[in-house]
């Protein structure tokens, strides 16, 4: 099946604005309907310590509601289990594609009304919306929510700090791979059950009790539709799911991937802006055979800052690309601890939000391969209460082809930048 129309009314390549009615204000019965969603969940399946209580509370009442704009209905189109999709980046006449963007979404593309909006994805009710929120609010909430300590990872344990501190010395950038199977360790790792399989073929990572980070291609099919494969599996190894399989009830990810078209023309333009954040339902380590398993911290910094930062990856590799490891397993996580030594790089300013002219593609010296999208790049370098969410993985810059000794970065994804870091900031005080 094929959904009825994207956001911007495109059905088969087609490109129409949106109808009157499809930029109506959502009723009050629909509001209700996303109760669920828009509301704060009750506390989580462990019980809070008193003080993570009264941090909930107080994060809950400094949370900004967004303003829901009804845009069309959807059909999510089911996909097997192991389906994966991997964009490859494709020239595009950049014409074509200023002619293709939506009034509507344009409105909230740059925050120059002093509202940003992203795109909703009601998975339960089978529909989309534009959330839009205000800019100075969210940024104002941001700074006491950080103070708060939402911008911090879960508690973790002394006994992953050996794991944690492994270094390998050379990776695809300089071609050799030196990723490390996860197979054999703790599936109850503090830094690894933090990452999980999202669908059948891409990586997450948890920066919430309900919050997925993963890759806006993720969520889609090869030719622009939604999938339905919208699950995660925290520190899935293999066939084991030590924390089970969990559906999410909604996705939002930014305009700019959407007015780009990248959902069915995938550029090199699309790279910075391809996040998208999985929401996961209320209560949803319930029925986890080894409770909830944490969430990592969220950083942003200016460039030369970002530069100094040691970084990490973890992914699930498709055992049948070209770049994958040695000793490949099927839905089994490979880490890559030290990303070559190489400093990460951001490039390709955007002024749209979240970007707003600062450079949002973010380069490493991971090793990565199909599988790894929507992986996190992680570091301990921002502050001691981490690991810490820095960019996450979106492609290769290079491939079995053309990696050599003399190559630097060979993957590519986001940056977290301010702007993102406070919105994620708020989602987290908005689903606890």
């Amino acid at each position: 099946m094929k959904r009825h129309h994207d956001i911007s009314g495109r059905s088969a390549g087609a490109s129409v604005s949106p109808s009157s009615t499809a930029r109506r204000r959502v009723s009050a019965s629909l509001v209700c309907a996303l109760g669920a969603l828009l509301v704060p969940a009750a506390a989580c399946d462990e019980e809070p310590a008193a003080d993570e209580e009264a941090q909930a509370a107080e994060g809950s009442k400094l949370r900004v509601e967004p303003e829901m704009q009804f845009l069309a209905p959807i059909e999510i189109v089911p996909m097997p289990d192991d389906y994966e999709y991997h964009p490859a980046i494709v020239d595009a006449d950049p014409q074509q594609r200023l002619a293709d963007r939506d009034p509507l979404l344009n409105q909230y593309e740059d925050a120059a009304s002093g509202r940003f909006g992203v795109i909703y994805v009601d998975y339960e009710e089978s529909a989309e919306y534009l959330a839009s929120y205000d800019l100075a609010a969210v940024q104002e909430a941001a700074e006491e929510l950080a103070r708060l300590g939402f911008a911090d990872a879960s508690p973790g344990s002394d006994e992953d700090a050996e794991l944690d501190s492994i270094v390998t010395p050379r990776g695809w950038s300089h071609d050799v791979d030196n990723r490390i199977s996860l197979e054999d360790i703790s599936l109850t790792h503090s830094t690894f059950r933090k990452f999980g399989r999202v669908g059948g073929g891409c990586t997450g990572a948890l920066f919430g009790n309900r919050l997925v980070l993963t890759a806006a291609h993720c969520i889609f099919d090869d030719i622009g539709n939604y999938s339905a494969n919208h699950y995660f599996r925290a520190r899935r190894n293999g066939s084991e799911l030590p924390y089970g399989t969990v559906m999410s009830q909604g996705a939002v990810y930014p305009i700019s991937y959407t007015n780009d078209g990248c959902q069915t023309t995938y550029t090199a333009a699309c790279v910075k802006n391809d996040w998208a954040v999985l929401i996961l339902p209320t209560n949803p380590w319930a029925t986890s055979p080894n409770g909830a398993p944490g969430y990592f911290g969220v950083a942003a910094a200016d460039d030369a800052t970002v530069a100094t930062w040691g970084t990490s990856n973890v992914g699930y590799p498709d055992c049948s690309d070209s770049l994958a490891p040695s000793f490949c397993a099927s839905h089994v996580a490979f880490a890559d601890f030290a990303c070559a030594g190489v400093a990460p790089a951001v490039s390709d300013p955007d002024s749209r939000w979240p970007l707003y002219g600062t450079n949002g593609k973010l380069r490493t010296g991971c090793d990565t391969n199909a599988g790894h999208s929507g992986g996190a790049i992680y570091s301990t370098s921002p502050g001691v209460n981490g690991p810490y969410i820095i960019g996450n993985t979106v492609w290769n810059q290079c491939n079995s082809s053309t990696c050599n000794a003399n190559t630097l970065y060979s993957s590519a994804g986001i940056r977290i930048s301010t702007t993102l870091r406070d919105y994620m900031l708020n989602l987290r005080a908005t689903y606890p």
